[in-house]
């Protein structure tokens, strides 16, 4: 079978693959454990419906990257939930978590650590998933965030 990517397509699929280990890695060391492998028809709906507009956006070549995952080695590459076209470097999602929006609500998470606990986290193949919640919505269902059955 002919392989019709480009030397780009080709490069950033190195880099997104490569990165995962370190992303693993990384959440490990924040204290998130072990990443949890499960398939995409079990995720919770906030991460399916991230994942699928981030590969729209891939698929019409309107994703965008921060200007560190364009340099330099390969890195985890983190999603938000609510911007899927938009890879991010590690640095410029931490930058970003106190003006993060709600998912479930919209008002602003105002969320500054992960230590807080409201941000829920999905470890995919290439990706860090990642959606903030506020405390009130939070408070109304702490347990059921990241995996399915939670209904968000």
């Amino acid at each position: 079978m002919k392989d019709d990517r480009t030397p780009r397509d080709i490069a950033i699929d190195d880099q997104l693959r490569a990165a995962g280990a370190e992303g693993a890695d990384w959440l490990m060391a924040s204290g998130w454990g072990a990443p949890v492998t499960i398939p995409v028809q079990k995720a919770a709906r906030w991460q399916r419906e991230a994942r699928a507009r981030m590969l729209a956006a891939e698929a019409s070549d309107t994703w965008t990257f921060c200007k560190h995952l364009c340099a330099g080695g390969p890195q985890p590459v983190v999603v938000h939930a609510e911007t899927p076209e938009r890879m991010l470097c590690r640095a410029c999602s931490i930058a970003e978590r106190a003006t993060r929006p709600c998912l479930i609500c919209g008002k602003p998470a105002a969320s500054e650590s992960p230590a807080d606990g409201r941000e829920d986290v999905i470890m995919g193949p290439v990706a860090i998933y990642t959606r903030l919640r506020c405390a009130t919505c939070y408070r109304a269902d702490p347990l059921h965030g990241t995996f399915a059955g939670s209904g968000f």
